[in-house]
C-alpha cells in the first residue's frame, strides 16, 4: 500500500508541475484512494485550494478545479450522525460533480467517490485502500454545503 500511495502522489505531484527549472514545493496531500476500478484519486491542497486529480498511475485524466486556485468550484461538506459522521469535497465542473467523502458510524464506514449529472448520482465506486489523511487543513475559505443547502443532495450515502 505504501509503494501504491507514493507512487500515486509521485504521479499527481509530476502532472502538477510546471516547465521550469525550480519545483515548487510539494502540495500538502489531503485524500489518496485507490478505487474499485483501478483508478485513483487525489486531493492535494494547492496554493490553499483543495485539488482533485484523477486517472491511472500512468496518466491523470481529469484535474479540477480547471482554473488552478479557483475555490469557487470547490464545496466543503460535514456532517454528524449518532456515533459518527461524514467529511467530503464537492468537485464542480459544469453540470458534473465529483464528491470525494468518508464516514463513519456504529457498525459501518465508507470511503470514495461519487459522481454527479446535475443533482443525479451517475457513479460511485468505494476505496480498496486509503481516504482522507491526517493533516491541519479544515476547509478554510471555501463555501459550505450545508451553507447553500446543498448537503441535502451530495451530503448522503446512496
Amino acid at each position: 500500500m505504501k509503494s501504491q500511495l507514493l507512487s500515486a502522489g509521485l504521479l499527481t505531484l509530476l502532472a502538477t508541475i510546471p516547465s521550469v527549472h525550480a519545483a515548487p514545493p510539494e502540495p500538502e496531500l489531503i485524500f489518496n484512494c485507490e478505487l474499485t476500478n483501478g483508478k485513483y484519486v487525489i486531493v492535494r491542497l494547492d496554493h490553499d485550494v483543495p485539488t482533485y486529480y484523477y486517472g491511472s498511475l500512468e496518466k491523470v485524466e481529469m484535474t479540477l478545479p480547471q482554473n488552478e486556485g479557483d475555490k469557487t468550484q470547490v464545496r466543503l461538506g460535514e456532517m454528524t450522525f449518532s456515533g459518527g459522521g461524514a467529511y467530503y469535497y464537492r468537485f464542480i465542473n459544469g453540470n458534473y460533480s465529483y464528491v470525494v467523502y468518508s464516514g463513519t458510524g456504529k457498525g459501518w464506514d465508507y470511503t470514495g467517490l461519487k459522481v454527479y449529472k446535475n443533482q443525479k448520482l451517475i457513479m460511485k465506486k468505494e476505496c480498496t485502500n486509503g481516504g482522507f489523511l491526517p493533516n491541519e487543513y479544515r476547509g478554510q475559505g471555501l463555501v459550505k454545503e450545508a451553507d447553500t443547502g446543498d448537503d441535502a443532495t451530495y451530503g448522503y450515502v446512496d
